[in-house]
C-alpha cells in the first residue's frame, strides 16, 4: 500500500532551515551539555546566580533502601512462594542496595535466580514497605536553563585543539522552571545558539554577524537595542536585544573577561542566541505558543478545502484487477446509455470473471424513466468548507452550486463511480461465497454511505464545527443484475 509523506512539526522545520543557514555560514555543529553543575552557574552570574537558579530544574534521585524482612514478611512471601530462597533473595537485594543491579532489572533477576514467576516477584516486591516510602534527594545538577550555561565549558574545552576563529553553534531544548504555562511561556523550548571566538572579534562585528543569520532566516531589518541591566556573564554594555520590525527575536553579547576566566578561556567570545518557538509565533502569526509546540493539544481544527477532499472517498472497493476492470465498464456503459428510456437494460460483460462464467447486466425495471436518476452523474467536490455532489450539467443550477463546481476542490470521483465500485465488490463477493445470482440497486441517496462514499472522521467534525454542510445525496437510481455459472 502506498503510504502519503507525513507531515513534519514545524518546530522541527526550522530546527533544520536554521541548522543550514549556520552550516552555509560556516559554524561547525556541537551538542552542548543538557546536565549543567550548580557550581557553572556561579561562575558564570556571580552573586546573580541564587536568582538565576530560581528558574532552574535541579535533578533528584531515589536513594536505594537497606531493606530488611520481617517475619510478617517473610510470613506472606512463603505463602506466595513456598519453600522461597531467603538468602538467595537477600543476596539480591543487597547487589541493588549497592548498585550492581538496577532497578529495572529487580524483578528479572528475582525471576532467573529464584525460580518465580513474574506475577510472583511484583507480589513479593509489593510486600516491601521500603519501596513505597522512598523520598527523591535532590543532587546540585541543574537541566540547562540556556544554551549560554554550556558554552562557557565547551569553548574552554576546544580553545586548545582548534585553529581560531572558532564559529560554533547548537540547537537543542532550555528548561525554565516557570510559574506556569500559558501563550507566552513554556517550561520547555528549543533555543538556537551560536559562538564566535577570536582574538579580534568585537561586538560590531557581533551584532553584523547576528543580523545577517537572522536575515536568512526571513527576519530583516534588524534594529539592536542595548540593554540597560546586562547579564553577569555579558560584558558591561555589549549585551544587545535584536528586534525585527519592532518585534523582539534575539539577544548577543561579548561574554565578560570574568566569566570566561574562570574557565580558563584567554580569547574574547561572542554570543547570539533565540528561541525557535519564538520565530515561528511571529512567521505563523499565532499569539500562543501552545498552539505552534502542542498542536494536539492546543490548536483549534482547522482545515483547508483541500485537507478535506482527502479525507473524502470511496468506501468499498473492488481488490482484483478484474473487479476494477469491472467498475471501468459499469461506469462507461451507464454513462453512455444514461437517458435511455425505461424499462430497459444493457448487457456490460459476459465471459470469465474470477473464475466464474458472468453476465453482467445495467438494468432500470420501472417505465417512463430512464437509466439513470438526476443525481447519478454528479462529482463530488469540497469548496467552502462543506461537501457537495454537483451535476456536470450546470444549466439552472444555482449561483452557488455554479461556483461549487467552478472553484471548489474535486475529490475525484462522481457517484456513478463511487456506485460502481460497491457493485463491483459484490459481484467479487458472489464468486468467493459461491453465489449464483444478485441483483444491487440504489435509489435514492440520503446519506454519503448509501452512494458507498466515506467522510473522515476529522473532516466530519470539523465540518460540524463550522456549521459546514455535507450534501451527498439525490436521485440516483441505477442497478445491476449479476449472473454467475
Amino acid at each position: 500500500m502506498k503510504t502519503k509523506r507525513g507531515k513534519p512539526h514545524p518546530v522541527q522545520e526550522i530546527m533544520q532551515e536554521t541548522r543550514r543557514v549556520f552550516l552555509d555560514l560556516g559554524f561547525d555543529e556541537v551538542e552542548n551539555q543538557i546536565f549543567i553543575p550548580e557550581e557553572d552557574i556561579y561562575k558564570q552570574y556571580g552573586s546573580e546566580a541564587p536568582i538565576i537558579l530560581d528558574r532552574c530544574y535541579y535533578l533528584a534521585g531515589l536513594p536505594r533502601p537497606d531493606i530488611g524482612l520481617g517475619k510478617k514478611q517473610r510470613e506472606a512471601i512463603e505463602g506466595i512462594k513456598p519453600g522461597f530462597d531467603f538468602n538467595a533473595f537477600t543476596g539480591i537485594l543487597r547487589g541493588y542496595r549497592e548498585g550492581s543491579i538496577e532497578g529495572d532489572n529487580l524483578a528479572e533477576e528475582m525471576v532467573g535466580r529464584l525460580k518465580l514467576g513474574m506475577g510472583e516477584a511484583l507480589s513479593i516486591i509489593d510486600l516491601i514497605p521500603e519501596f513505597k516510602s522512598i523520598t527523591p534527594v535532590a543532587s546540585k545538577i541543574t537541566l540547562r536553563s540556556h544554551m549560554t550555561a554550556a558554552w562557557f565549558p565547551t569553548i574552554a574545552a576546544m580553545q586548545d585543539n582548534y585553529e581560531l576563529p572558532l564559529r560554533l553553534f547548537s540547537i537543542g531544548l532550555r528548561f525554565r522552571r516557570e510559574q506556569k504555562v500559558d501563550s507566552t511561556h513554556l517550561r520547555a523550548h528549543y533555543g538556537a545558539s551560536c559562538v564566535v571566538m577570536d582574538k579580534d572579534f568585537d561586538i560590531e562585528d557581533g551584532k553584523r554577524l547576528s543580523s545577517d543569520v537572522l536575515t536568512k532566516l526571513g527576519f530583516g531589518n534588524n534594529r539592536f537595542v542595548q540593554k540597560r541591566a546586562t547579564s553577569n556573564y555579558y560584558a558591561d554594555g555589549t549585551e544587545f536585544e535584536v528586534y525585527s520590525k519592532d518585534i523582539e527575536i534575539a539577544d548577543c553579547g561579548m561574554y565578560s573577561k570574568a566569566s570566561l576566566s574562570n574557565y580558563g578561556v584567554r580569547y574574547p567570545a561572542f554570543n547570539l542566541g533565540f528561541g525557535l518557538e519564538r520565530m515561528l509565533m511571529l512567521r505563523l502569526t499565532k499569539g500562543d505558543v501552545r498552539e505552534i509546540m502542542y498542536p494536539q493539544f492546543y490548536e483549534a481544527l482547522e482545515l483547508s478545502d483541500e485537507e478535506i477532499a482527502k479525507q473524502v472517498d470511496i468506501n468499498v472497493k473492488p481488490k482484483t484487477d478484474e473487479g476494477r476492470q469491472l467498475v471501468d465498464l459499469l461506469v462507461r456503459e451507464a454513462s453512455r446509455h444514461s437517458d435511455e428510456q425505461s424499462p430497459c437494460e444493457f448487457r456490460v460483460y459476459g465471459g470469465d470473471f474470477l473464475g466464474r462464467m458472468a453476465e453482467v447486466l445495467l438494468v432500470e425495471r420501472e417505465e417512463n424513466t430512464k437509466l439513470l436518476g438526476p443525481a447519478a452523474l454528479n462529482d463530488v467536490y469540497v469548496y467552502g468548507g462543506s461537501i457537495y455532489g454537483v451535476p456536470k450539467k450546470t444549466d439552472g443550477l444555482d449561483k452557488k452550486l455554479i461556483d461549487v463546481g467552478e472553484k471548489g476542490i474535486p475529490a475525484g470521483f462522481s457517484f456513478l463511480e463511487a456506485v460502481m465500485n460497491l457493485f463491483a465488490a459484490e459481484a467479487e463477493r458472489m464468486v468467493g461465497e459461491g453465489e449464483g445470482e444478485g441483483f444491487f440497486q440504489v435509489k435514492m441517496a440520503k446519506t454519503p454511505a448509501d452512494l458507498n462514499i466515506v467522510v473522515g472522521e476529522v473532516a466530519r467534525r470539523f465540518i460540524t464545527s463550522k456549521n459546514g454542510r455535507i450534501y451527498l445525496r439525490g436521485p440516483v437510481f441505477t442497478a445491476v443484475r449479476i449472473t454467475l455459472v
